[in-house]
Parts: structure tokens; sequence; C-alpha cells
């Protein structure tokens, strides 16, 4: 049976509803956001809480490079098979634990012994023939329920096919997380940046975006030469010189040594790792060379997911009594991930749009969904209270309805109004967007919501279901 924490309402959890509706609860406006609408210093439109919701692309210079890394290669085939490896790394879960892949066999063989016990064997030779019988009906089970998780091989092709495939989203991801970091920590100037599994260096470009005159070291480590190779040419402008770009060094292991880095990043890396304990000793790695932010950012599926939240809480675990670190977004809450308490089957993600490149086809307007998770070091600011917006806002005529995570770990349903709620709240909401902060705070946090028996799911809540 499922552990409820008291932070949940086990009522909601009993009728399977995610969002507790909130009843006899106030929603208090930011008193500080008020008065700066006031003054005019911005539009409820345009508040504190709104993240870069823009549609994102590759830089110019970033395309023009990699026309040239790709021009001796037959390019329709190339982005073919960058659209089928994405598909492949899409569906990407982490390989089953020893002990739980050998407790899963075990059920399973021993389930088909059970449903052939009444055959008869007469002799030795039955016996082998009965047991050549469970074995084989065991493959074709394990082949259907167990995921066949091979390690991929990054060689000179497969590079190109990931850079083609991946390149594009997975700088608009880094970009908007940046971003956010930008805007709310507008102090922070990183000197250096560690990247673990930097692959093409979309994190050396989005980083670039923002902190180019100021970060003077990029370390990247990627297990394949290849991948290396091919992001120092990207570097280079699209042919390679031999020569290293000053100030990025490129290895194919993670270094000994706990050397500090102000920006520490794991994209889409943790998946590859074969088991727990190497993402967790990984992880611990980095947390080691951290010093002000790690990133980990992983698919927005159920898979990727728990491996962000993996990773959460066990970097929350290590500090947990001294307090010397937080989770800075997306979470307004060190507690437990009440997504992942509830455990219906949805993931915790968060979306972007970006353009694919123009290469090889006409450029498409498509959606990358991410987990992910910023850890600061340090003791979290107390006034920092504002809830995330964790699914896309209802936008319904005269009223809005919010699904937010909250600064007490609680999912939380909130039908803001113009007569309830006041014209500045009523159109921060409706121009909120998925991944927002909402400039209000509620009166009585420790109060038990009341699930509301309408609910009615949002279209990205039966999407992420599918995940």
């Amino acid at each position: 049976m499922l552990a409820v924490s008291k932070d949940l309402c086990l009522q909601c959890l009993k009728n399977n509803f995610m969002f507790c509706t909130l009843r006899n609860i106030s929603i208090v406006p930011d008193a500080n956001f008020i008065k700066d609408v006031s003054l005019d210093s911005y539009k409820p439109k345009h508040h504190p809480g709104r993240m870069d919701n823009k549609i994102l692309t590759l830089p110019d210079t970033f395309l023009k490079a990699v026309l040239k890394a790709v021009e001796d290669y037959p390019i329709k085939a190339v982005v073919e098979s960058g659209s089928k490896l994405t598909r492949h790394l899409k569906g990407r879960v982490p390989l089953m634990e020893k002990d739980i892949f050998q407790s899963t066999v075990n059920k399973i063989k021993n389930n088909l012994e059970q449903r052939h016990q009444n055959m008869i064997l007469k002799d030795e030779e039955d016996e082998q023939k009965f047991e050549k019988m469970i074995n084989d009906k065991l493959y074709n089970i394990l082949k259907r329920k167990v995921y066949n998780w091979k390690p991929i091989k990054y060689d000179v092709y497969t590079s190109l096919a990931y850079l083609l495939g991946r390149a594009p989203a997975e700088y608009a991801v880094l970009t908007k997380i940046f971003s956010e970091i930008v805007n709310r920590d507008k102090e922070f100037t990183p000197k250096s940046l560690f990247d673990f599994g930097s692959g093409v260096g979309t994190v050396t470009w989005a980083a670039n975006a923002f902190w180019k005159k100021h970060i003077f070291e990029y370390f990247n480590v990627d297990p394949s030469a290849d991948m290396n190779d091919l992001a120092q040419i990207l570097l280079q402008g699209g042919k390679g010189t031999g020569n290293v770009v000053k100030g990025t060094f490129y290895r194919q292991f993670l270094p000994a040594t706990n050397v500090k880095y102000d920006l520490v990043a794991s994209s889409y890396s943790l998946l590859e790792l074969p088991s727990a304990e190497s993402r967790l000793e990984t992880v611990l790695n980095l947390w080691n060379k951290t010093h002000q932010y790690l990133i980990i950012v992983e698919q927005g599926t159920n898979a990727g997911f728990k491996v962000v939240n993996e990773v959460r809480d066990f970097i929350l675990g290590i500090d947990k009594e001294s307090n010397k670190s937080h989770v800075f977004s997306p979470c307004p809450h060190d507690s437990m991930c009440p997504r992942f308490l509830a455990n219906d089957g949805t993931p915790c993600n968060f979306s972007v749009r970006y353009w694919t490149m123009p290469i090889g086809s006409n450029p498409q307007l498509l959606t990358e969904t991410y987990s992910y998770v910023v850890l600061k070091k340090g003791h979290r600011e107390n006034n920092v209270k504002w809830p995330r917006i964790v699914r896309a806002p209802l936008v319904r005529p005269r009223h809005t309805i919010c699904r937010m995570c909250t600064a007490n770990g609680k999912l939380r349903e909130a039908t803001l109004t113009l007569k309830k709620h006041g014209k500045t709240t009523y159109h921060c909401a409706r121009s909120s967007k998925w991944g927002d902060l909402l400039p209000v705070t509620f009166e009585d946090e420790n109060s038990d919501a009341v699930p509301e028996n309408n609910h009615t799911k949002s279209d990205n809540d039966i999407d992420n279901k599918k995940n």
C-alpha cells in the first residue's frame, strides 16, 4: 500500500485525484507584486513569475557550423537516423536492477510451472523437454515485459545523427532553464562550467547565450571520443583545426579531483548509466564539484522523472541535517515530491517549443517535454513562496483553473475569478503558462484541502499518462 505523506490529502489519493481544490482557503496576492503593479513597474501579464516561453531556435553560428560538419555525409540519411534515434531515446528506461530482475524471473517461472503442473513426466527426457518449454516461454515473456536496455555506442555517424535529431530540443530546454536562473538570481555570473555527458556541446552553447563574457573554463566529459571531437569541431565553426578552443577541455571520464565549478550540468545523460548505484555515485561526484548550481535534465517521461526525483531526494538527503542546499527550481519546497508520492503514472514535467534545423527538410515547430531539477548550494530564501504552475492553466469564460505545487509540498487546484480575487490577480492567472510561478500565497497552507468531485483533467494530464 502506498505510504501517504501528511502533506498529501488522503481522501484525494483514495479517489485518485491528483490536485486538491481549495475551499475556505484564501488566495492572497503577493503584496510587493501588487505594489509594483500599482506603480506601473510592469503589467500583470508580464509579472515576475513568468518564465521565458518564446519559441527557441539554435544560433546562426551553430547552424552554420553544423552545415559544414555534415557536408560530406548523405544529409537525408543522417536526418532519418537522427529521427529514429530520437524516438528510441524518448522510450528509454533505466536498466532493471539485478535483484528486481531476478525476482521478476522467479515469479514468472513459478507461475509457468504452476500452470503446467498437471503435465505427466514419465522419464528424464520428458523432464528436459518440460524444462526447455518453460525456459522458452519465460524468454518470450521477458522479451515482452522487460526493457532490453543496451548502451548506445556513439561513433562518428551516430554522433552526427544525434546532433541533427536532438541538438535543437536540448538547446531550447537548457536555454529556458538558464533563463530562469538569470532572471531570479541576477547576481549569479559563473566563471566555470562542468558538463557531464556533454555530447555535442549544447550546454556550452546555451550557457554562452547568457554568460559568454564571464565563463573562462568549460570542462566537458563524455565517454565518446567521437562526440568530443564533434563538439570541438562545432565550436571551431564546423571545420576541425586540431587546436582546442581556449578554456575548453574534453575528457572521456570523470576526473578524480574535486575542483569546484560554479555551474555543473548533466543533461540527458543519467539514463545511459547502467544502475541506480552508478547514477548516484556519479551525482555525488558532480555535487562535490558544484560551487553554486547543479542542473539535472532528463526526458519528460515517467522514466526520466523518476531518475530526476531520485537525484533530487539523494542530494537533499545528504545535506538534510546541515540544510546547506535547496531546490532552486522547479519545486518551491524541499519536501518529498507530491507527484511522485501520488504514484498515478503521471510525471512532473514541463515543455518548451522550438524549431528544428533547416537541414535536410523544412524546419518544423515541435514541443519538447522534459523533467529537471536545479539544486543550489546554500539556504533557501524564506521570501520565495510563490507556487509553481505544474500543468497548463485552463482558461475559461470568467474564470481560470490553475494547478500548482506549493511551498508546503502540496498539489493544489485553484479557480481564480475577477470578482473573488481582483483584477490584478485574475489577469495575472490568465496570462500565466505551464511552468510559471504565480505571485500569490495561500492564507492557510496547513489546512487540509478537499478533493473536487467534478475534477476535469487537462490535455497534458492525459498526454503525460501515456508516458
